[in-house]
């Protein structure tokens, strides 16, 4: 078992964010990815790798997300999913810095067949625009207990 440290480890990257998973654990596993934002920081760009889906919590702070033309904002103790390959951008609203985690794995298709891992495509954690062909969502918030 390996203990990681992911404050101090995504404090080491430029990108401030640090993944655990897949390259670990074999081709077809789950993953982590730790990331922050810094204070005011925006357009944070993320992408979900081709045949995986996510659920990005946010840990610390408020954040914007936007996704085409479509943007919504997420608390600290929220969470949303991300299907496989969708493209959003995060901006930290508070002038403090804000966490998030990403968990995700591999998507699985509707007939319960596992989609492929493409283990050349890992989430890209980088600070970019959004490309204008980028997908809508509908945005529910559940507040049931």
């Amino acid at each position: 078992m390996k203990i990681y440290k992911l404050p101090k480890l995504a404090e080491l990257r430029p990108d401030g964010a640090y993944r655990v998973g897949s390259e670990d654990a074999g081709a077809g596993a789950v993953y982590l990815v730790y990331g922050r934002l810094r204070p005011k920081e925006a357009s944070k760009k993320i992408t979900t790798a081709e045949g995986c889906e996510e659920i990005i919590c946010v840990v610390k702070g408020n954040m914007r997300v936007r996704c085409g033309k479509a943007a919504f904002t997420v608390n600290s103790g929220e969470a949303f999913r991300s299907a496989a390959g969708q493209t959003f951008l995060l901006d930290n609203l508070d002038d403090e810095e804000s966490i998030f985690i990403a968990a995700g794995g591999p998507a699985v298709m509707k007939e319960g067949v596992k989609a492929p891992l493409d283990a050349e495509k890992p989430v890209e954690l980088e600070a970019c625009g959004l490309a204008e062909e980028e997908a809508e969502f509908d945005i529910v918030r559940d507040d049931l207990p």
